[in-house]
C-alpha cells in the first residue's frame, strides 16, 4: 500500500480513539451501572451531589469529548489529499505510545485499588526488543473470551517489569489489540494488604470494566490463590502475575486448576544483539557520550564475567554505573567497571594475556618442587586454548591429577590460581568425599552451578575425584564436554571461562612403586578396576601424574618452607631467622617419606623451627635474630 495512504490510515483511526470516542459513546448514557453507589448510608444531601458531579457533569463532559473527537476525526480525513501526494510516513507504533483522553469518564471508580496500586503506564515507555513472541502470546491471552489471564515466566532481570510497562502504555491507547485498548495496567501491591483490602481491590477492578490487574511474584503468595479464582473468569477483568522458573516448578505447579485460568507466557533471556539495541536507546535517553565500541564490550564482558544475573540487567546495571562518570566512556572505563564489579583483573588476564601465558610456567616452577612435568602440562594446554587452537565451547582447561599424597596437587592448583588468575581466592574448591551418596547430587550440581555463576573466571577444583557417586562423574561428563551445566530448572550455567581441575589418589601405589610407570598404562588400570569410566577420563584436557618427591627435592621444599616463614615472622614479629645449610639438611632429613610427600616436612618445620621460635618469643623476646641449631 502506498506509504502516504497507509499512514493516513493510522491518523484517521487514531483521531477517532484520542478522545475515546467509541468508548465514550457506548457508556454515554449509562455511566450508573459502572459507577453507582452502593451503600445506603449516604446522606440525601451526599447522593444528590454526587449525581449531579457523576450523572449531570459527567455527561457533559462526555458529550464536550465526542464532540471535539468528531472534529478532530473530520479534519483528519480531509487531509486525504496531503497524503496521498505526499510520502508522510507516521508510524502506528508511535501513535499507539500517545494516549486516549476520556478513558477515565467510561468506567467507575477505584479507591481502595488505587490506594494500594500503581498505573505502571505513569513510567517512561521503552522500546522491547527480542520479545516479539512473547507479546503475541500476551496479545492472545489477554483476547480470549473467558480465562483472559496470563502467567509471565521468567528469572529476575530478564525484562518482565519492561513487558508490563510497555502493556500500560498499550492500555491508555485506543489502537492496540483489543484485549488490552483504553485498559488501565495496574500493579496491586499485596505485601503486607490486608484480606479485606485485597477482595474489595479485587471487586472495584472487576466493577469497574476498564482494569488488567497485576501481581507480581505470585508464587509468594499462596494464601491469595483461592480469593483470585472467583476474578479469573470475569468478562471485563484481565490479571497478568509473574513468577520466575524456579518457583513456577516447585509451588505453581502444585496448583493445577489455579494455572489451567492462565496463558503461561516464558520471557527467555535476552540476546546479545537486542541487549546492544537496549543499551544504545537506554544511553540515548541519559545522554550519555559512549561509543558503540564501548557498548559492545560491556555486552560481551557482562555476558562473560557475570552470570548470577540476567541480560538486559547486568549490562544495564554496568551502564548505569558508567553514566556516574560523566565524562566519555571508553572501552578502559568498562573493564575498570566490570574488573571493580566482579573482583577480576581484567587488565591483567585480557589485555596482558600473552605475557601471563608466556611466563606462566617459570612462575610456577618456582614455587613447585619436582613436578616439573605436571607444570609443562598444564602451561602448555593453557596456551593451546588461549591461543585459539582448542575448542572453546569447553572449560578453558580441564585437568586429572593422579598421585599419592603430599606430592604438591593442591599446591599446584593453587598457584596456577593465583599466577593465572592473579588472585588467591580464585580456586572454588569442592571435597568430594562430601558427595559420595547418591542423593547428593542435587546439592553438588546447586553448590557448582551458584560458585560458578558468581565467579565464571575460576579455577574449579574437585579434591578426591575417587570418593564421589558415579552419579556425579556422569553430571561433570557435561561440563568437561560441552562447558556448561544443566540446574534442575533448566537453566544452565558456563564453565567456558574457567578451569577445571581433579585430583585423584587413585593410582597411588602404582606411582610410588614406580615412579615412571607409562601414564597409558596406569590409566588403563584404573579403567579396568572400575574406578573411572573411559568416556570420563578421555573428556579431560590432560591427565597429569605427580611423582614422589626425591631426597632432592625434599631439601627445596624444605627451603622453600623456612624462608616462606622467615619472610612472615620478620614481618610480624620484627624478628630475623638465620637459615644455614645445616637447618636445611636437618629440616629435610627429618620430613622427607616419599609415601607422604611435603606434609612430613611441614611439620618437621613446626617441630623443629616454630616451636623454638615460638619460646624465643614466649621469654620476651622482641627483635633481634635467632638462628637454629
Amino acid at each position: 500500500m502506498h506509504s502516504g495512504i497507509q499512514s493516513w490510515k493510522n491518523l484517521v483511526v487514531y483521531a477517532m480513539n484520542a478522545f475515546s470516542v467509541p468508548l465514550l459513546l457506548k457508556t454515554l448514557f449509562e455511566p450508573w451501572k459502572m459507577d453507582k453507589i452502593k451503600e445506603a448510608r449516604f446522606s440525601f444531601v451526599e447522593k444528590a451531589v454526587f449525581f449531579i458531579f457523576s450523572r449531570v457533569l459527567g455527561f457533559f463532559a462526555r458529550a464536550v469529548l465526542i464532540v471535539i473527537g468528531l472534529v478532530f476525526t473530520l479534519l483528519a480525513i480531509i487531509t486525504f489529499p496531503i497524503f496521498f501526494f505526499l510520502p508522510i510516513k507516521i508510524n502506528l507504533a508511535y501513535l499507539q505510545n500517545l494516549p486516549s483522553f476520556g478513558i477515565s469518564l467510561s468506567y467507575g471508580d477505584t479507591p481502595t485499588l488505587s490506594a494500594h496500586s500503581r498505573d505502571v503506564a505513569l513510567s517512561t515507555p521503552e522500546k522491547i526488543y527480542g520479545k516479539e513472541k512473547a507479546l503475541r502470546m500476551i496479545e492472545r491471552g489477554l483476547s480470549k473470551e473467558i480465562n483472559h489471564n496470563v502467567l509471565l515466566v521468567g528469572d529476575a532481570g530478564v525484562g518482565k517489569s519492561t513487558l508490563i510497562s510497555h502493556l500500560g502504555h498499550l492500555g491508555r491507547s485506543g489502537l492496540s489489540f483489543a484485549g488490552i485498548r483504553n485498559h488501565r495496567v495496574v500493579e496491586l501491591f499485596t505485601e503486607g494488604l490486608s484480606f479485606a483490602d485485597f477482595d474489595q481491590s479485587l471487586k472495584e477492578a472487576a466493577s469497574a470494566g476498564n482494569v488488567i490487574l497485576v501481581i507480581e511474584n505470585i508464587h509468594a503468595y499462596a494464601s491469595l490463590y483461592e480469593r483470585l479464582m472467583p476474578y479469573l473468569s470475569i468478562l471485563h477483568l484481565g490479571i497478568i502475575v509473574t513468577t520466575d522458573f524456579t518457583n513456577y516448578d516447585q509451588v505453581l505447579k502444585n496448583y493445577p486448576e489455579f494455572l489451567s485460568k492462565f496463558e503461561k507466557v516464558d520471557i527467555e533471556e535476552t540476546s546479545r544483539e537486542d541487549v546492544t539495541k537496549i543499551l544504545t536507546d537506554e544511553a540515548d535517553r541519559l545522554n550519555m557520550s559512549i561509543s558503540p565500541d564501548a557498548i559492545a564490550e560491556i555486552v560481551r564482558l557482562s555476558n562473560r564475567l557475570i552470570q548470577n544475573q540476567l541480560e538486559p540487567a547486568k549490562s544495564l546495571s554496568i551502564l548505569e554505573e558508567l553514566q556516574t562518570l560523566h565524562k566519555k566512556v571508553t572501552i578502559d572505563d568498562v573493564r575498570q567497571i566490570v574488573s571493580d564489579k566482579t573482583n577480576i583483573p581484567i587488565g591483567e588476564i585480557g589485555a596482558d594475556e600473552r605475557k601471563v601465558l608466556l611466563e606462566l610456567e617459570v612462575s610456577m616452577r618456582k614455587k613447585i618442587v619436582g613436578q616439573d612435568e605436571a607444570v609443562k602440562d598444564v602451561s602448555e594446554a593453557l596456551r593451546r586454548l588461549r591461543t585459539g587452537i582448542a575448542d572453546h565451547s569447553k572449560p578453558a582447561g580441564s585437568f586429572l591429577f593422579l598421585g599419592p599424597t603430599g606430592v604438591g596437587k593442591t599446591f599446584t592448583a593453587k598457584i596456577l590460581a593465583e599466577s593465572y588468575f592473579g588472585r588467591k581466592d580464585a580456586m572454588i574448591r569442592f571435597d568430594m568425599s562430601e558427595f559420595s551418596l547418591a542423593g547428593s547430587v542435587g546439592t553438588f550440581t546447586d553448590r557448582l552451578a551458584a560458585a560458578i555463576e558468581e565467579y565464571p573466571l575460576s579455577l574449579v577444583f574437585f579434591d578426591e575425584l575417587e570418593k564421589s557417586n558415579a552419579l556425579i562423574h556422569n553430571l561433570l561428563l557435561q561440563v568437561l564436554d560441552e562447558g556448561r551445566l544443566t540446574r534442575g530448572t533448566g537453566r544452565q550455567v558456563s564453565f567456558k571461562d574457567a578451569i577445571v581441575i581433579a585430583t585423584s589418589n587413585a593410582g597411588s601405589a602404582q606411582i610410588v612403586v614406580n615412579p615412571d610407570i607409562d601414564k597409558r598404562t596406569l590409566v588403563n588400570e584404573l579403567i579396568q578396576t572400575g574406578m573411572f569410566a573411559p568416556e570420563f577420563l578421555n573428556r579431560f584436557n590432560s591427565i597429569v601424574l605427580f611423582k614422589p618427591l626425591r631426597e632432592g627435592e625434599a631439601r627445596k621444599i624444605s627451603t622453600l618452607l623456612l624462608e616462606e616463614f622467615a619472610e612472615r615472622l620478620l614481618v610480624e614479629k620484627n624478628v630475623t631467622l638465620i637459615i644455614t645449610d645445616a637447618l636445611i639438611d636437618k629440616i629435610s632429613v627429618a620430613g622427607f617419606d616419599p609415601e607422604f610427600g611435603a606434609r612430613p616436612i611441614k611439620r618437621a618445620v613446626e617441630e623443629i623451627v616454630e616451636n623454638k621460635v615460638a619460646d624465643y618469643l614466649m621469654a620476651g623476646n622482641t627483635g633481634g635474630s635467632i638462628k637454629i641449631l
